[in-house]
């Protein structure tokens, strides 16, 4: 629809009093969809750049602006042959128009016009006569602003250029869509680079804990778990195995003769002898099983789903695994012993 003032309404009027634009009924909505699009007092894009060369262009007129109008004022997103930026919302054309969201507001001259003649804007520079505007109405029905070409002469538009200012504004109103889009989409990513972030801060606090609790339960000679270390495991073990009802197995192993060994090379030799039992039994038990030094010259292995067979089985590959190791000094053997529980319904 074309909504035309009645040009013979008024002659200019040396009353200087100038008529209020009215306030769209869903003013405050209005404003919160303006202002979700972020729109307003941004650097210039050329996309509406274009837009209003586009639409001076069409409808032939010197001047040519994408308006948007908050709540005191009128901000041109882009403008072509118009000096201000910022233009005071009860001056404003504009005003008018976002108040018929249906209709392409058209002013053919504004000195005829009451509620225009006295405007400071037709009075004086940029002594606008003609006024036409198509709304910028958003999926929601909110018109936020307008595209609108001025002339300085009275105009008439043709139909086909109505049509144009139509199509303009529904371009506007799509980039300012793919605009807000991509907006939300950046700050949901941002969310979740800070999300991604704050875990790694979180999963590296978790490691430093857990390194921390690794170096308090670790033996620091033997690198395997130490007294308090073992206590931990083997409770965690036991409850474990009476709650699934499988069986647990505990191997006790001794360095034979670890005193006299010390006493005859000294306790540098016997600190490599612990660490270099600690190895074997690494390498002859299973990935699941729990070695710990129980003692001076004592450890422990612990050995889950295991029973008293499996447990003499590896008894032995452990005491063989020591015997056979290349020990610089003098070989090395331990004794070892075993204790299973079996798990009765």
């Amino acid at each position: 629809m074309l909504l035309t003032s009645n040009l013979l309404s008024a002659e200019p009027s040396d009353n200087p009093a100038l008529p209020l634009p009215p306030i769209p009924p869903n003013e405050e909505e209005r404003l919160r969809e303006l202002e979700s699009y972020h729109i307003l007092d941004i650097l210039p894009e050329q996309v509406y750049e274009d837009i209003v060369r586009l639409a001076a262009y069409i409808c032939q007129t010197p001047m040519a602006l994408v308006n948007l109008i908050d709540r005191d004022r009128q901000w041109s997103k882009a403008r072509l042959g118009f000096a201000d930026n910022e233009v005071d919302r009860k001056l404003a054309f504009c005003s008018y128009t976002i108040n018929y969201p249906d209709d392409v507001f058209v002013v053919q001259d504004a000195t005829c016009d009451p509620r225009f003649a006295n405007n400071p804007f037709v009075r004086g520079d940029p002594y606008v006569r003609f006024y036409a505007g198509a709304p910028l109405v958003t999926a929601n029905g909110y018109a936020l602003g307008t595209v609108c070409v001025v002339d300085r002469q009275p105009h008439q538009l043709s139909p086909e250029q109505v049509e144009m200012l139509r199509v303009l504004s529904r371009h506007v109103v799509q980039h300012l869509e793919i605009r807000r889009d991509l907006l939300q989409l950046e700050q949901r990513l941002l969310a979740h680079e800070q999300e991604r972030h704050s875990l790694q801060a979180y999963l590296h606090s978790l490691e430093t804990r857990l390194a921390e609790v690794q170096q308090v339960l670790t033996d620091p000679l033997t690198e395997v778990l130490n007294r308090r270390g073992f206590d931990l495991r083997l409770n965690e073990e036991f409850d474990r195995a009476r709650r699934y009802q499988a069986p647990l197995s505990l191997l006790l192993i001794d360095v034979d003769h670890f005193k006299a060994f010390n006493d005859t090379f000294g306790h540098l030799a016997g600190d490599e002898t612990l660490h270099i039992v600690a190895q074997a039994l690494n390498e002859g038990s299973r990935k699941h099983d729990i070695i710990a030094r129980y003692g001076d010259e004592e450890f422990a292995v612990i050995l889950p789903a295991t029973g008293s067979d499996g447990a003499y089985v590896l008894a032995e590959r452990l005491r063989r695994l020591v015997q056979q190791a290349a020990w610089p000094l003098r070989p090395v053997t331990i004794s070892v012993g075993s204790a299973s529980l079996l798990m009765r319904c």
